[in-house]
């Protein structure tokens, strides 16, 4: 799909439910043959995963009404599966804590479905499955409140890294501005990182690539470090995902590349972009750049880096 139609994009979405649904409908055939609703079930997985929540945080969470929720952690307490404490700062308010038989009732559901799930994916090659699981990472992302930059790493690329960094840079310009030239930039930027020789002055030592990625293994955001001179790098395809933007990775990610660079023995760091970027002028400029003839630059410190 290309462009940004929100009828196609909602039509996508009901498409992908109606299959999803279909798909699983083993998993949730069962449930219904198990004790518990699907309600009942995502109550346990909340307090199983997510321990030392109140009723409150539960119903925010799962997006449940509070007092069918109350109704149902009330059928879990006289089974047994359930018991309150106290909080330390309002004994008003009760974490919920599964006690032993509620951690195996959970557990004898889960193992049911872990193994049709498991079966399910045997099918896939090991690259399929890291495609699908990749996917469903991003899906989630996208769907889900913004960032929380703790749970988030720079890590080195992988394989497969730098062909998704030339298809996110494609994808990123607006489609009015969209050429084939884009995708041809960063794929010879990339090129020349991975012709960098080992052992030369301007070795792989004095050039970096950082993948930003959350914790459940979703690659939300890329930065290159590349040689222009014995004193000067340069910041190559610096990108962020829509929906992790304007919470600091950024940043975060050029503040990486100048700590390296200083590292790596540089005096100055640039970096420059075209007119489907331009949004970027007030970014660099806050993180200390200034316009020069090649792009923007920055001195390097000890203090900076």
């Amino acid at each position: 799909m290309t462009g940004a139609d929100p009828i196609r994009a909602a039509e996508a979405v009901r498409r992908f439910n109606h299959f999803y649904a279909r798909y699983t409908g083993a998993l949730q055939e069962r449930l219904r043959q198990s004790f518990f609703s699907t309600a009942e079930v995502r109550v346990l997985q909340v307090l199983m995963y997510e321990p030392s929540q109140t009723a409150a945080q539960v119903a925010r969470s799962l997006g449940l009404d509070t007092g069918y929720l109350s109704r149902l952690l009330s059928k879990f307490e006289r089974n047994g599966f359930l018991v309150r404490r106290p909080t330390i700062d309002d004994a008003r308010k009760h974490f919920l804590i599964l006690t032993a038989a509620g951690r195996a009732a959970f557990d004898e559901i889960g193992a049911g479905s872990f193994g049709e799930i498991s079966a399910a994916l045997d099918r896939f090659t090991e690259g399929e499955r890291a495609q699908l699981i990749s996917s469903m990472a991003d899906i989630e992302r996208l769907l889900s409140p913004p960032v929380d930059q703790e749970r988030v790493r720079l890590r080195n690329p992988r394989h497969g890294d730098f062909g998704w960094i030339v298809e996110r840079c494609a994808q990123f310009v607006p489609h009015d501005k969209a050429s084939p030239d884009i995708e041809a930039r960063a794929a010879s930027v990339i090129t020349r990182f991975l012709d960098t020789p080992h052992g030369a002055t301007h070795d792989a030592r004095r050039a970096v690539c950082w993948i930003a990625e959350q914790d459940h293994g979703s690659r939300i955001g890329a930065a290159m470090l590349m040689r222009v001179s014995e004193r000067l790098a340069r910041i190559e395809l610096l990108f962020v995902e829509p929906g992790a933007r304007r919470h600091g990775l950024g940043s975060r990610l050029v503040e990486a590349c100048s700590r390296f660079a200083f590292d790596a023995g540089y005096e100055q760091l640039s970096c420059s972009f075209d007119e489907a970027h331009a949004d970027l002028r007030g970014f660099v400029v806050s993180r200390g750049f200034a316009s020069a003839n090649d792009g923007w630059r920055r001195s390097l410190s000890s203090v900076d880096a």
